[in-house]
């Protein structure tokens, strides 16, 4: 079904007018589309692009229960003749994919990736800024949505692109400190793998040094 082409779903009205990209929080504001593809029966269903939005899952999805989410960051770039540049998307892919096989995850096809995150760029556009600082914030990810509770991994997935204009992530000088007691990627571990799991571990020793006068840690 992969080489099936994208089914595009139109919105009447862009709420870019909205926007005020003067002052934008990082990755709190989002564009008017969103990539979505789910892998059903084995294999992966055909590539949407549909309006940015919600959507229902069942409360045994195996994402809540087992942490079967991976996610990749990257940015696109405007320049002064309003074409728009990718830095290297090719090895955030093969790394989504590193991270999907120590999930246990399905790999997803370069078709559905690559295809589906230059589509969405061209759809949405208008919301990529040129000038000093300013860029699209390119999120990836995939989620284990199969329903149980028994430990084991997913039999369907959901994989989707979302897209955040952005500013600079940090202004000014930044503070950094080294972790000395906690550890977010151990010998055998997923530290390898951009898993959620790994970030959500290090939200508590970060706090504790943003309460030191830490940006990072």
């Amino acid at each position: 079904k992969i080489e099936n082409k994208i089914q595009i779903s139109k919105i009447s009205t862009s709420k870019i007018e909205s926007i005020d990209f003067d002052h934008l929080p990082f990755g709190e504001v989002f564009t008017d589309y969103m990539l979505t593809c789910d892998f059903i029966n084995g294999e992966w269903e055909t590539p949407k692009i549909v309006p940015y939005a919600p959507f229902l899952m069942d409360p045994s999805a195996k994402v809540f229960h087992y942490g079967q989410a991976i996610f990749e960051g990257m940015k696109a770039y405007k320049d002064e003749q309003d074409a728009i540049w990718l830095f290297r998307p090719d090895e955030n892919y093969k790394r989504f994919n590193k991270s999907a096989v120590r999930m246990a995850m399905p790999e997803v096809p370069e078709s559905i990736f690559m295809e589906g995150l230059k589509e969405l760029l061209k759809i949405d556009q208008a919301w990529v800024k040129k000038g000093d600082g300013n860029s699209m914030y390119i999120r990836p990810f995939m989620i284990g949505t199969g329903t149980g509770v028994i430990a084991n991994p997913s039999d369907n997935y959901k994989f989707m692109i979302i897209l955040s204009p952005v500013k600079s992530y940090y202004a000014g000088e930044v503070k950094v400190i080294v972790a000395e007691h906690y550890s977010r990627a151990a010998n055998g571990g997923i530290g390898a793998a951009k898993a959620a799991g790994n970030y959500a571990g290090q939200l508590y020793p970060t706090n504790l040094a943003n309460k030191e006068g830490f940006q990072q840690i």
